[in-house]
């Protein structure tokens, strides 16, 4: 699936790594269940062989009252993380064990980005309900994007930076660490310096 935003690359990765949003722009398909209150979220960046990676450990829960954990707070995750972004522009959800969606945010020009959607399952492997099952999640993910669009589109600037007037909370940890890596990599790159990692 594609997708054109007029927005620049930057507003549409940072959609993607929003936590808070869930239970408020998707209430009525993803975000369903009231889960408000946003423990953490665990981030970490990472390097493999192919690359700087920011891993999200999500713990999204029913508001009781109680004050948000601190991602100091949570036990040391075990498994693959929930979210995952491959600088510069690859996102990775991990909806369940045998579901997954992979998107790619490839910038057109300033103010315009195409969206680049995959969905994955390894639950049906039998190639005709196969297809059938892929097909039939196709209008559901179309739904999603969406309401994440119409959002989306309405932010201004359409470009950001890491220092920007705004208020930012806990639950944006995934953005803050992507701002802050995405501003070294571009004063590196401004200045001619050598890409460290990060």
């Amino acid at each position: 699936m594609r997708d054109h935003w007029t927005v620049h690359y930057s507003r549409a990765i940072e959609n993607q790594l929003d936590v808070v949003h869930l239970p408020f722009v998707h209430k009525t398909t993803v975000g369903r269940g009231n889960r408000v209150l946003v423990n953490g979220p665990l981030v970490r960046w990472d390097r493999d062989a192919v690359g700087e990676v920011l891993n999200l450990w999500v713990h999204n829960v029913l508001d009781e009252g109680r004050p948000a954990l601190k991602p100091s707070e949570l036990p040391e995750p075990t498994g693959h993380p929930s979210l995952q972004f491959r600088l510069p522009n690859v996102w990775h959800n991990w909806i369940g064990d045998t579901v997954r969606i992979f998107a790619v945010f490839a910038p057109i020009d300033s103010e315009n980005t195409m969206l680049h959607i995959r969905f994955y399952q390894k639950s049906i492997r039998l190639p005709i309900l196969r297809d059938i099952y892929t097909a039939a999640a196709a209008p559901s993910n179309r739904l999603i994007l969406g309401q994440d669009k119409r959002v989306v589109l309405t932010q201004r600037p359409k470009r950001t930076d890491l220092m920007m007037d705004e208020k930012l909370i806990q639950g944006d940890g995934p953005i803050v660490a992507y701002r802050r890596r995405r501003r070294e990599l571009i004063d590196a790159a401004v200045a001619g310096r050598p890409i460290e990692a990060g």
